[in-house]
This record gives C-alpha cells, sequence and structure tokens, in this order.
C-alpha cells in the first residue's frame, strides 16, 4: 500500500475513534521515540504491547473530551499529524489542551516508526 493511501487510512481511523483500524496500519515491531513522555531521555520503545502500556500509563489520570487529527501531511516514504487533545487531569479537574506532532515512517506498506513532539508537554504523574 503506497504511503498516502497507509497516511489517509490512519488518520481516517483515528477521527472515527476507531484505534483498532489505526494499529492494523502498523507494523507489530513498531518504534516509538518519545523523549518527552521518557524523561527527556531519548528510548525508543518497541513494538505495540510496549507502546500501548506507556500510553495507558500517560493517559490513566486523563479524561480524553475529544481528539482533532490534523493532516495527513505527506512526504517520501514519511507522514506527520498533528493531534490536538481536549482532556481533564482527573486528580484536580483542569480541563487542558495539548498538541503534539507525530512523524510516522512507512515502510512495506506500515507504519514503522512514530517520532513524536510535544507542543504541550503531557501532564506530569505523580
Amino acid at each position: 500500500m503506497p504511503v498516502e493511501e497507509v497516511a489517509r487510512r490512519y488518520v481516517e481511523a483515528f477521527r472515527a475513534g476507531r484505534m483498532d483500524r489505526a494499529l492494523t496500519l502498523t507494523d507489530p515491531d513498531l518504534v516509538r521515540v518519545a523523549p518527552t513522555e521518557t524523561g527527556g531521555e531519548r528510548t525508543e520503545l518497541r513494538g505495540l504491547p510496549d507502546i500501548m502500556a506507556n500510553a495507558e500509563r500517560l493517559t490513566a489520570d486523563l479524561e480524553i473530551h475529544a481528539v482533532t487529527a490534523d493532516g495527513p501531511f505527506v512526504g517520501g516514504d514519511r507522514f506527520v499529524v498533528r493531534f490536538t487533545f481536549e482532556q481533564t487531569y482527573r486528580p484536580t479537574g483542569r480541563r487542558t489542551e495539548a498538541t503534539k506532532l507525530s512523524l510516522y515512517t512507512v515502510a512495506g506498506g506500515a507504519i514503522v516508526r512514530e517520532e513524536v513532539s510535544y507542543f504541550d508537554p503531557p501532564t506530569p504523574r505523580q
């Protein structure tokens, strides 16, 4: 599947709230690099189980009200999506908006790498 098609389907899945469909477009050995999520280290998360466990850890205290996905913006074997999350941090009741950019690399018709940069850092966990 061409990069443009992978990117389009991936974003459409997110817009429809279908994470299950989005995940079918990723390689099982997907690599995720998100330094802000790992204390600033360039630690790579490898494989869907580790990536999903990290996502659960990051969102455990959040109520996500809405997610907006802008893009995809395709170039070569990569595409970018800008995600905006409307969320409430449950312990304080504080409602915020967080924005991140994800740069995806596609190979063999699947997403093999995600590099994440936050405009608004994730809510710190105690």
